[in-house]
């Protein structure tokens, strides 16, 4: 990248609005890009992220422009003439958090089919953006924030993964070195970790201290040594993990999510060398610790554990998400307890989607869990 480096972020709801901050007020010479359907609402959002700064002594330079995804050919043309070193997308039909908003018995009643069944939903807008990528000829490098674990890996199958995600493991990976250094009693900066493990696993077990059985592996190293599992246990960290270092967690805590896309746009847009958690890079399932350095993105594999071993643990991860597998031609399939879930409680028959069928999926998704919404309220 030469001169000034320009990032387009698509979307600009909480997380987008957040990273949106935490760029505006680093002090680095980026040309920031705010795409929107909305584009007062995007200018309003973008004053917002200027005043900010502003107080801080910066003056950040940011552009709003008009982008509909839903019109891959203009967002196309858009791409090409803004040509974005860099692509955050922020977009997606369905927001982890409203579920949450749901009354308490019908959350913990659809909140048994896991994060998986919402697919489609997430899958919809990252593949139109990637499709006009392509079809722009742009080389941005694309960072996805719309349930990567498994939209990235789908979407791989077409030759339009995204480089890579951000959140759910990399949310869980500060409280594990917290906890880590805790327990060794060491400074946090002596403690390093290797953690490989899907969405499932980044969401439940700062809840709850356990994994509930999914499959992951985690390597804890103090000043650069490997920690032997006799000296600290797994169970003791996720304890503390879930406990003494606890945080605030729902919509008030999407700053760590935000960060940690922060630490990906920063290292590319730099050039730095930087090791990350993050998921679905180079088109995997689920997440690992990633190498971004300016030749490329490289997976951080542990003494022992293969690429394929990790991927596989993935896979088997995934499971408890709700997904059974994604297929090498991008065909996701859902596991039967999560289809069943939503075929119980939303009248939606779904145990597997093909790429091609992803829009129609969506809405019919959309469709349904609005008339369920609707039902609770009636």
């Amino acid at each position: 990248m030469n001169g000034r480096v320009k990032i387009l972020i698509v979307g600009h709801g909480v997380l987008g609005g957040a990273v949106l901050d935490f760029l505006s007020q680093s002090g680095r010479p980026y040309d920031l890009h705010v795409g929107a359907r909305d584009l007062q609402r995007a200018s309003l959002r973008v004053n917002l992220a200027k005043y900010t700064a502003v107080n801080l002594g910066l003056s950040p330079a940011i552009e709003v422009v008009p982008l509909d995804l839903m019109n891959t050919e203009a967002t196309a043309e858009r791409l090409a003439v803004l040509r974005p070193d860099i692509i955050f997308n922020a977009t997606t039909l369905h927001s982890w958090w409203r579920i949450t908003q749901l009354p308490a018995d019908a959350y913990q009643q659809i909140d048994r089919a896991r994060g998986g069944v919402w697919t489609p939903m997430h899958l919809m807008l990252v593949r139109r953006l990637m499709r006009a990528v392509r079809d722009a000829g742009v080389e941005s490098i694309v960072v996805n924030a719309s349930y990567p674990d498994v939209t990235n890996a789908a979407l791989a199958a077409e030759g339009l993964s995204p480089t890579i995600g951000i959140g759910n493991i990399a949310n869980a990976v500060p409280g594990i070195r917290l906890a880590a250094a805790h327990l060794l009693g060491c400074e946090l900066k002596a403690v390093d970790v290797q953690f490989f493990a899907q969405h499932y696993v980044s969401y439940r077990m700062p809840s709850t201290g356990s994994t509930n059985g999914a499959p992951y592996h985690l390597t804890i190293y103090r000043n650069g040594q490997k920690v032997r599992p006799q000296e600290l246990g797994h169970n003791e960290i996720f304890a503390n993990v879930a406990g003494r270092f606890r945080r605030v967690k729902g919509l008030a805590g999407q700053s760590v999510t935000a960060s940690s896309a922060i630490a990906i746009l920063r290292a590319f847009a730099d050039q730095l060398e930087r090791v990350v958690h993050a998921p679905g890079p180079l088109g995997l399932v689920g997440g690992y610790p990633v190498r971004i350095a300016p030749t490329g993105i490289s997976i951080e594999l542990p003494q022992g554990l293969s690429l394929d071993d990790a991927v596989e643990i993935n896979s088997q991860c995934q499971k408890y998400d709700g997904i059974e597998a994604v297929e090498s031609d991008g065909t996701v399939r859902f596991t039967g307890e999560s289809a069943g879930i939503l075929r119980e409680l939303l009248g939606y028959d779904c145990e597997a989607m093909a790429l091609d069928e992803c829009e129609q999926r969506a809405d019919e998704l959309a469709a349904k869990y609005s008339q369920y919404c609707n039902h609770l309220q009636s």
